[in-house]
């Protein structure tokens, strides 16, 4: 049940974040991407700030994962209503996307005796095992989806008197 509660809730914090906060779906999947890499970077460095300023050795393994989540929550709070209530009926899938791939990036930064009880679950272990294959198909698809949707087109004059 708690693998289920754990899943539940790091695939579904962008699903929450946007449709509540009306917070438009790139500006969470460039924040979850952004928060990987100060993860990868600096979770070290936050396990150790967090191991001196609580003296708690069990808290310090969620560390990589708060780094992770803390750039999600920071463009909830300094970009909430970037989007249009009637947009939000589309935009559950990118919402869910973002989620899978905050998920891929966090269930592996857990304690091992977590990471083993998400992979329990038919869902967890495909989610765990499958995270590279997973990041790099939805960071591919986006950045597909960036050139092909964003491409200005040319405006043509007409030539020839008025």
């Amino acid at each position: 049940m708690i693998a289920y509660i754990l899943l539940g809730v790091t695939i579904g914090l962008p699903l929450l974040i946007g449709i509540f906060m009306r917070v438009n779906p790139s500006f969470l999947f460039f924040s979850v991407m952004a928060g990987e890499l100060l993860g990868r970077y600096f979770g070290d460095d936050a396990e150790l700030v967090i191991k001196t300023v609580t003296n708690n050795e069990e808290f310090t393994h969620y560390a990589e994962a708060i780094v992770i989540i803390l750039p999600v929550l920071f463009t909830a709070v300094f970009l909430k209503h970037t989007i249009e209530k009637a947009k939000l009926l589309y935009l559950w899938i990118p919402f869910l996307v973002t989620g899978v791939v905050l998920a891929a990036f966090i269930l592996p930064t857990l304690p091992e005796s977590l990471i083993e009880l998400v992979k329990s679950t038919q869902v967890g272990y495909e989610l765990v095992e499958a995270s590279d294959f997973i990041v790099g198909v939805v960071v591919a698809f986006q950045l597909i989806s960036l050139w092909v949707l964003n491409r200005k087109h040319s405006v043509k004059r007409k030539s020839g008197k008025h």
